[in-house]
């Protein structure tokens, strides 16, 4: 091992008494092995790669635009960001590498479903290990259709009655849409079923 440096102090000795000349050839590989060299001790490993920001969870409607974000502290070494899709039945995909075009920080879903439901994750990783950062996506069922207005059931039961329908599953809906609506003095106005 100490013959390397006493070699390399010749050569030094030697260059600078001009009794040794370096071929350009040789000049070149010399500054590029030392640009790589300084350009290695300058990358910093420093652990796993740091998240900054926490995902926020999302409830939005069908139809509408998720949008998530990933800010990566690139200060240190990061080999890779992927994105990832848990849907609830458990299965995952993935979504996003870095090899995807586009943002690598950011995901979005456009005209969201009732499938794009569940967690989204982003993972940045080294080769020290990885950090994950995740939001649950939840899509709100479609709306309900309203129960029929006090107008509505007083036709209903007007129907009933002008045309003598006998049909009770129509009349009893009729009178349980009254009693959810707490429309009880409607009760009287509906046709008796003989």
């Amino acid at each position: 091992m100490r013959r390397v440096p006493c070699l390399l102090l010749l050569l030094s000795v030697l260059r600078a008494t001009g009794q040794l000349e370096e071929s350009i050839g040789q000049k070149i590989l010399r500054k590029v092995a030392n640009g790589i060299k300084k350009g290695v001790m300058k990358v910093k490993t420093c652990g796993q790669p740091k998240i900054n920001n926490v995902m926020r969870n999302l409830t939005l409607n069908p139809g509408e635009t998720a949008r998530f974000r990933c800010s990566v502290d690139m200060k240190c070494m990061v080999s890779y960001i992927q994105w990832f899709h848990e849907m609830n039945n458990g299965s995952m995909r993935l979504l996003r590498t870095g090899a995807t075009q586009g943002n690598p920080y950011q995901f979005t879903v456009r005209r969201v479903g009732p499938d794009d439901a569940g967690f989204y994750s982003c993972v940045a990783g080294n080769i020290l290990g990885d950090t994950v950062s995740s939001a649950y996506l939840e899509i709100n069922s479609s709306p309900r259709a309203p129960l029929p207005s006090l107008p509505l059931l007083v036709v209903l039961g007007m129907v009933l009655a002008h045309n003598h329908i006998t049909n009770r599953c129509l009349l009893f809906l009729l009178v349980v849409q009254a009693v959810a609506l707490e429309h009880i003095a409607l009760l009287p106005m509906l046709p008796v079923i003989k």
